[in-house]
């Protein structure tokens, strides 16, 4: 088959392998932080921050909380805009740094208490 019916076709197909790939990174950083502190997923982001400085994550505000949730919404823009595989797999190693940090921080913060 030829024609945009199959690269309409071909599109989608990207599509959801990007969306099963992303919801699979976030499916794993959440398990890797534990089902107790689910009721806490909505601070998830705050671990970004702490990667680089713990006061600003603790005292930054209603600013920094969502700046942070900024963050991830403009990079599943991009990710799930990227046109190349090239762009995507580039675009998911960032979110796979951003999650890493994110979990590593919030293990670290959790385990300590």
């Amino acid at each position: 088959m030829t024609g945009p019916v199959a690269g309409h076709r071909s599109a989608q197909f990207r599509l959801l392998y990007k969306i099963v790939a992303y919801v699979a990174a976030w499916a794993v950083a959440l398990l890797l932080v534990g089902p107790g502190w689910w009721p806490l997923a909505y601070m998830f982001p705050l671990g970004l921050i702490a990667a680089f400085d713990k006061h600003l994550a603790n005292d930054g505000g209603w600013g920094v909380f969502f700046g942070l949730y900024i963050i991830y919404i403009l990079h599943g823009y991009f990710y799930f805009r990227s046109r190349t595989p090239t762009q995507t797999a580039m675009l998911f190693g960032l979110l796979v740094i951003l999650l890493t940090c994110n979990v590593a921080v919030c293990v670290g913060v959790l385990d300590r208490k």
